[in-house]
């Protein structure tokens, strides 16, 4: 069950970087997906915990001081 999970975070990261493609939100398959992920409840915490990681990653490299 473990390979089943990393391979679920996986599927959620890659989620989140094509989510960086400028209007990649528009697209309506993006959308769809989005959608189905938010409906899984599982899916759903897994892809906001790899999205908050992403932006405090994001927000920790932009730190220029």
């Amino acid at each position: 069950m473990l390979k089943q999970d990393e391979l679920k975070r996986s599927a959620m990261r890659a989620v989140v970087a094509l989510l960086t493609i400028p209007e990649a939100e528009k697209s309506p398959l993006m959308s769809e997906f989005q959608s189905q992920i938010s409906s899984n409840q599982e899916l759903a915490a897994i892809f906001d915990s790899i999205q908050r990681d992403s932006t405090s990653a994001n927000m920790e490299s932009m730190d220029t001081s």
